[in-house]
């Protein structure tokens, strides 16, 4: 167990009734059977008692956990006001987003992110540009950005190839450059490594000072050598440690982390420091990274 408080930047909680949501969908199907070999989390979910036992195991004091809203494109809905139930039935170590419908009209979802962050409490928005094959510099989402902007809350947006059978070509890092000289201000996460394009990923995070990098969805033994690097040496304060749970478990995930052999230092800034400071003062104000 790390002796790090850690904070996961990508939980997707999956209790049976939203296990079932995701398994009508052969994309997801195929993702959890094919590529993650877990395919009793689709049939069988995973109680949200039996998920925060694994969090305490591993020492994972908060979760990142948004919303998802695909209606239109494949019927996936994981409604932000469950985000927001979730985060009362568990006080402290749910920290939630918004999801959004990026095919609706613009000013509703910037209505949704007003209301979620500031009547639901909510700290940053996420993104899936794939569910929509728009590339993150497309002008639709250009709103977004500039309401995160205005209510100082960051993006975690995918990045890298999709996993499951969805076009991969809007996840490649080098789309995330015009975003960034666009909104210098803010702070965008980059989910997925960027892997098969990991080089691009390492080369926003280095150009850009509000650009990061998750690690969620490739447990540690699968990470490309050069992002080991970059995460030991000159990138150490520019990845953030997420796992996409369940499709990796808590107990694979930390038993390949602990091989790695990170200085202190880093593992602090990897497991808690870099998500704090890119959740940013807001989320500090409110207390809850106490």
């Amino acid at each position: 167990m790390p002796a790090t408080p850690a904070l996961d930047v990508s939980v997707r909680p999956m209790p049976l009734e939203i296990a079932q949501r995701y398994a009508r969908l052969p994309e997801y199907r195929h993702i959890f059977d094919k590529v993650f070999g877990r395919p009793e989390v689709m049939t069988d979910g995973i109680s949200l008692p039996a998920m925060q036992g694994e969090m305490d195991a591993h020492n994972v004091r908060q979760i990142l956990v948004s919303g998802a809203d695909s209606r239109r494109v494949n019927g996936l809905h994981v409604e932000n006001d469950w985000v927001a139930s979730l985060m009362r039935d568990m006080p402290g170590r749910v920290v939630g987003g918004v999801g959004l419908d990026m095919t609706r009209p613009l000013m509703e979802l910037t209505r949704e992110i007003e209301r979620c962050v500031g009547e639901l409490g909510f700290s940053f928005v996420k993104l899936f540009p794939y569910s929509v094959d728009m590339a993150p510099h497309d002008r639709r989402f250009y709103p977004i950005y500039a309401k995160c902007c205005e209510l100082d809350v960051p993006v975690w947006t995918q990045v890298g190839h999709t996993a499951g059978l969805m076009p991969s070509e809007p996840g490649r890092p080098i789309h995330l450059d015009r975003v960034a000289l666009d909104f210098p201000d803010l702070r965008i996460v980059g989910g997925h490594i960027g892997w098969p394009w990991e080089q691009e990923m390492i080369a926003m995070a280095l150009k850009h000072p509000n650009v990061y990098v998750s690690t969620c969805g490739h447990a540690p033994d699968h990470w490309p050598e050069a992002f080991v690097q970059f995460l030991k040496t000159r990138g150490k304060r520019k990845v953030v440690f997420g796992s996409n749970w369940p499709y990796i478990s808590y107990d694979r995930y930390f038993e390949k982390f602990a091989e790695l052999g990170l200085a202190p230092e880093t593992e602090q800034l990897f497991l808690r420091d870099n998500l704090l400071r890119v959740l940013g003062p807001r989320f500090a104000a409110r207390g809850a990274a106490q």
